[in-house]
């Protein structure tokens, strides 16, 4: 190995295996392809193995490619650690904290502990990334967020994280205040009949919800519409007589407020598991120990 296998190499070598080939990831760099076709041939010569090989309209990982690629991958994680942790040193913060969490976690149960914590540590630089779960554990594969809080999916645990299932929220379907159902109770059954907004197909709240009814031997029914962010689909079905389902967690400002009702399925027990997610050699700082302990309390709290 020389001076060529540099850390923009390995950067460009991993992301044209993430994206799935050069063009993809010439697109994401927003520079010509040749650009990176040029990075992957200058760290093959480095390194004097040929890393990817074409097979049809792929790239497919040759053996020395699938080594060097987790390598790669533990590299760049560290490297980005440690440009953060020198950050905090000369900026002589009180630390800092980065957190990736899927949106409903994110919008609706983080931002009391995270805030709290903040009031605790005046110095404290706390950030709170919200957006799809895939993401998030990328983000936290990388190494440039310190943990992610998504909707736990048995045995997915992505490779190169630990998983920790802190608790399960319990789900139940929102209803507007004089749409159907009538009473305060369905079925699974009853389900099918009713006009039901669901969410994208293939995020993890999707198969999260898919997995528990085949456990009940159903399945979820075809939606009116497919809604991606809590606040779209509690607006939809209040506007509407819609229904969907939901966590309880979400939507307890809107039955306070009288937008919603929370109805519960009698005859299955569905939850969302909350789960933690970080880099198997993941160092943390007291501030981040401090909010890894904090979700855990909070999690003993409301099971």
């Amino acid at each position: 190995m020389d001076d060529g296998v540099t850390l923009r190499r390995l950067s460009v070598f991993c992301l044209v295996v993430d994206a799935g080939g050069v063009t993809r990831a010439a697109e994401q760099l927003r520079v010509a392809q040749p650009s990176v076709s040029g990075q992957l041939r200058s760290l093959e010569k480095a390194l004097g193995a040929t890393l990817v090989v074409r097979s049809g309209v792929s790239l497919v990982l040759t053996e020395a490619g699938e080594r060097v690629y987790r390598w790669a991958k533990e590299v760049l994680a560290s490297s980005a650690q440690v440009q953060r942790d020198v950050d905090d040193l000369v900026a002589g913060t009180a630390g800092s904290l980065v957190v990736a969490a899927s949106m409903a976690i994110g919008t609706y149960l983080l931002p009391p502990v995270m805030t709290a914590l903040r009031a605790e540590r005046t110095g404290a630089d706390i950030t709170v990334q919200i957006g799809e779960p895939e993401v998030a554990l990328r983000a936290a594969q990388r190494g440039t967020i310190d943990f992610a809080v998504t909707s736990w999916v048995d045995s997915e645990v992505p490779e190169d994280l630990i998983g920790e299932k802190l608790w399960e929220e319990p789900m139940v379907l929102c209803a507007s205040p004089h749409g159907p159902p009538d009473g305060d109770s369905i079925t699974l059954a009853q389900l099918h009949d009713l006009p039901l907004v669901g969410v994208p197909s293939g995020v993890s709240f999707h198969r999260m919800v898919q997995d528990q009814l085949r456990r009940h031997g159903t399945a979820l029914p075809t939606p009116v519409i497919r809604l991606g962010h809590a606040e779209a689909i509690i607006e939809a079905v209040s506007a509407n007589g819609w229904v969907a389902l939901a966590m309880g967690y979400m939507l307890r400002r809107d039955v306070e407020a009288g937008r919603v009702r929370a109805v519960e399925i009698s005859d299955a027990h569905l939850v969302e598991g909350i789960g933690l997610y970080h880099r198997e050699a993941k160092y943390f700082s007291p501030l981040q120990a401090a909010a890894v302990e904090a979700l855990r309390e909070l999690g003993r709290a409301r099971s």
